[in-house]
């Protein structure tokens, strides 16, 4: 009589995450050894068979680091190891490995899509530093002398943009000209006078609406450019000296012509 042998399989689960992606939203202002807890793998099976490590995909900014609960379980947390830049780089997509120990070994992956959010860390800046505008005299009020233009690299408020004179602007050249805070548009405010003013000098400010705002500034210079306006004047100064017969021919005696 043959002895009647019994073999028992046992079926390994495959381990997975309670969920296929998981989404953080990280400040680029975030300091480096910040720790952020992810959702674990999930292995119906014990012992040996349980979760024995975590892996994440090669990256530049983030790494794991695992935590043993009393229990003998692992808790894996995402370490931010150097500084993120919203500008360069506004998202990272990376993968969390789940391996556990049987033979043959088994894993789940879930994906990390990590947003970044901006923070106010860049100021506004003009395309120029400085600008030479020639406008001509006389010019009718509402002309447009120049439309500025400030970008900021930053998103949302940080990077909405108000245009304004800075202090070093004198009186009367914010009297002469007006400047949209909006849009950056310099315009003839009043009547302009080559005779009266020739140059006119402005520093312009763009200033973000971020919270702590920051700014960019530029300069303008405008020239007027003279046309002819003003009709001559002759003025005869004087007869009450009589003139030599011997004076020279081309002497000037006594004119003035105005312009």
């Amino acid at each position: 009589q043959c002895p009647l042998l019994h073999t028992i399989l046992f079926q390994r689960k495959w381990r997975k995450f309670r969920r296929d992606a998981i989404h953080l939203d990280i400040s680029e202002s975030t300091a480096v050894g910040e720790r952020f807890s992810l959702s674990n793998a999930v292995d119906p099976d014990i012992g040996s068979n349980s979760i024995k490590a975590y892996y994440l995909s090669e990256n530049d900014h983030f790494d794991i680091e695992i935590q043993t609960g009393r229990d003998g379980s692992k808790f894996v947390d995402l370490i931010l190891k150097n500084p993120l830049d919203r500008e360069k780089q506004a998202s990272h997509n990376l993968i969390l490995t789940a391996v556990d120990g049987g033979v043959p070994a088994r894993s789940g992956t879930a994906s990390i899509i990590v947003r970044v959010l901006d923070t106010n860390d860049n100021a506004p800046q003009f395309y120029k530093d400085s600008y030479n505008i020639n406008l001509t005299e006389n010019a009718p009020i509402g002309r447009l002398v120049v439309k500025l233009n400030a970008t900021d690299k930053d998103e949302g408020s940080n990077s909405d943009i108000i245009y304004s004179y800075s202090l070093y602007t004198s009186e009367k050249t914010q009297q002469t000209f007006s400047l949209n805070p909006d849009n950056g548009e310099i315009r003839v405010k009043e009547m302009i006078n080559y005779e009266d003013f020739r140059i006119y000098h402005m520093e312009i400010i763009a200033t973000d609406k971020g919270v702590n705002s920051l700014s960019g500034k530029c300069k303008v210079k405008i020239l007027l450019t003279d046309i002819n306006d003003n009709h001559p004047e002759i003025s005869i100064k004087s007869f009450s000296s009589p003139v030599k017969e011997d004076v020279p021919v081309n002497t000037v005696i006594a004119l003035e012509i105005l312009d």
